[in-house]
C-alpha cells in the first residue's frame, strides 16, 4: 500500500470515499494524457476534479508542457483543488516579466518549492513526461531520473523560453514533436482519457496580432499529430471554449479551470 499512499489521500480529499478499505475496489483507474497550453492547462485540473467525482482517478499521466507540469503535481499526492490553489497562488504574486530567462527561473522555483518528491521513481503515481530533441529532432519521454530538469524541458516553449540541457542534450517544448503523448499506454490505448486543451479556433483574418498569430501558428503546427494521437483512446476531452483564450492569459485562470470542470462534466453525463 506504501506506493499508493498519495493516492489514498487523493482521494480521501474529494470527498469520494468515506472508507479507504473500500477505495481500490470503487475507484475506476485510467491513464491519462494531459497536453501542452500555457494557462489553458488549468483545464487540466477541471477535467480531472470531474472525472474524481465520477470516480475515476488516474493510474498514471502522461503530460508535456503545462501538462506536464499540473501532471507532476497531481502524481506528487495532490488533488486537482490543492494543484489549482498552488497556482493561483503564484499568479497572485507580482506580474510575470516579459524577460524569459526570468519567467523560467519563477517556474523552476515555484517547482521546487511545491514537489515534494525530486526522483521520478519516488512518486506516488507513474508519470510521464515529453519534451522535444532540439538537436535532432523528435520526441523523447522522460521516465526515470531527476524531475525538475524533465519538467523544465517540457515546457519550453520555442521564441518564449531558452532551452533546457538535460545530461548533455538540448529540449525544447514536447508540444512541438508531440502536444498529446500517448505512447506511454499505446498498449492500453483504449482505456487512455486524452485531454487536450487547444481547441483550433475559428479563423478570424481581422485578429492578427502578435500573441494571436503565435498561438495559432502553435495550433496549426501540432493539430494533426494530435487528431492522430487521439485516435483509439477510450475518451478524448477537448474543451471548445477554451479557444477563446490565448496561451498567456493568466489572469482568466478560474474561468478556464471552471470551463475543464463543466465539459468533462457534460461528457461523462452523456456517457452514462
Amino acid at each position: 500500500m506504501a506506493e499508493h499512499g498519495g493516492i489514498d489521500r487523493f482521494a480521501v480529499r474529494e470527498g469520494l470515499i468515506l472508507d479507504q478499505n473500500v477505495y481500490f475496489t470503487r475507484m475506476e483507474q485510467r491513464p491519462f494524457v494531459l497536453s501542452g497550453g500555457g494557462i489553458r492547462g488549468a483545464a487540466h485540473l477541471g477535467v480531472l476534479r470531474a472525472f474524481l467525482e465520477a470516480g475515476i482517478r488516474p493510474s498514471a499521466i502522461s503530460g508535456t508542457s503545462a501538462g506536464a507540469l499540473v501532471g507532476a503535481l497531481l502524481a506528487d499526492g495532490r488533488t486537482p483543488q490543492e494543484v489549482f490553489a498552488l497556482v493561483k497562488e503564484e499568479l497572485k504574486r507580482p506580474r510575470l516579466t516579459r524577460r524569459p530567462t526570468t519567467v523560467s527561473k519563477r517556474i523552476e522555483a515555484f517547482l521546487r518549492k511545491n514537489l515534494k518528491h525530486q526522483r521520478f521513481e519516488d512518486l506516488p503515481m507513474p508519470l510521464f513526461v515529453s519534451a522535444t530533441d532540439y538537436e535532432k529532432g523528435g520526441q523523447h519521454i522522460f521516465h526515470s531520473g531527476e524531475l525538475l530538469p524533465a519538467l523544465m524541458a517540457s515546457c519550453a516553449i520555442p521564441v518564449v523560453f531558452p532551452p533546457v540541457q538535460v545530461e548533455g542534450v538540448y529540449y525544447v517544448d514536447g508540444g512541438v514533436s508531440n502536444n498529446l503523448p500517448v505512447e506511454p499506454f499505446s498498449a492500453t490505448k483504449a482505456q487512455v482519457v486524452a485531454v487536450h486543451v487547444n481547441p483550433l479556433p475559428v479563423f478570424d483574418p481581422a485578429k492578427r496580432g502578435m500573441l494571436r498569430t503565435m498561438d495559432r501558428v502553435w495550433h496549426l503546427n501540432f493539430r494533426e499529430l494530435v487528431v492522430r494521437s487521439a485516435k483509439g483512446c477510450g475518451l478524448f476531452v477537448e474543451p471548445p471554449q477554451l479557444s477563446a483564450f490565448n496561451m498567456f492569459e493568466m489572469g482568466k485562470a478560474d474561468m478556464i479551470e471552471r470551463i475543464g470542470y463543466e465539459w468533462a462534466k457534460k461528457q461523462l453525463e452523456a456517457k452514462g
